[in-house]
């Protein structure tokens, strides 16, 4: 089976934009700069997580079971099937692996480092 290229939300690209629009029109060029390397930054590590190679950290945003919103995890696989994160429980006598749906995943972990101010929901 061939890799499905990563796709990127038109909302999302759209609202990138206005954003840098509207912080140049008002004469904030480094906040404009600083927002695009954060952009690329994140870019970057979704990449990173669609082609599956280097290691890349996410966070529960959600209870998963015995699961704690705020736990780190582990991207061990990303394929069409899903992306499978082992969590990481200290306190865990055997690994914590959780199987999400590509279309999915969004919904309950979120990539590590991204700070609140530019996630696009």
């Amino acid at each position: 089976m061939e890799r499905e290229a990563p796709k990127v939300k038109l909302d999302t690209v759209i609202k990138l934009c206005t954003e840098g629009v509207e912080l140049l029109s008002q004469g904030k060029v480094e906040e404009t700069i600083n927002g695009l390397l954060h952009t690329l930054d994140m870019a970057r590590q979704m990449l990173a997580v669609h082609q599956g190679r280097g290691d890349v950290w996410v966070k529960a945003k959600v209870k998963l079971g015995t699961i704690e919103a705020g736990t780190r995890g582990m991207v061990i696989r990303n394929d069409e099937t899903g992306m499978l994160v082992q969590w990481v429980v200290p306190d865990s006598n055997r690994p914590l692996v959780d199987l999400f749906p590509r279309d999915q995943f969004e919904e309950y972990v979120e990539l590590e480092g991204q700070c609140g101010q530019h996630q696009t929901n």
